[in-house]
């Protein structure tokens, strides 16, 4: 799914994973930290990437398969020192699945990939 530049994309991110795993009637725990590993990697990619901003969902083998692509070239760190401006999205992620990683990927023109596993 391609996403609206800006605030909005996160919106439209939590929007698609809600009803992504309403439609496969996923347990409500997964759901709650698909939907929340999904805003924090759109808001990433919004903030630190570059458009155009994807976001894509799979559900394969009891696994949740997710990836959000970007345009930058540049792989998302962790913060050391996260603070009440922000910082703690990638340890959010890693806290809320099986196993994540980022790789450069050509559709075009090279993006960077973020993917994540969720067992259910």
């Amino acid at each position: 799914m391609r996403l609206t530049q800006g605030t909005v994309a996160a919106r439209q991110a939590r929007h698609f994973a809600r009803t992504f795993s309403a439609e496969r009637g996923l347990p409500d725990p997964i759901a709650a930290d698909l939907e929340l590993v999904v805003t924090e990697l759109v808001t990433n990619a919004i903030r630190h990437g570059e458009p155009p901003v994807d976001v894509e969902l799979d559900l394969t083998d009891s696994v949740v398969r997710g990836e959000v692509l970007d345009g930058s070239a540049t792989p998302p760190r962790p913060n050391p020192r996260p603070d009440d401006r922000g910082g703690f999205g990638l340890t959010i992620v890693a806290q809320c699945t099986s196993r994540w990683g980022t790789e450069m990927v050509r559709s075009g023109r090279h993006r960077k990939q973020v993917w994540f596993e969720i067992e259910t």
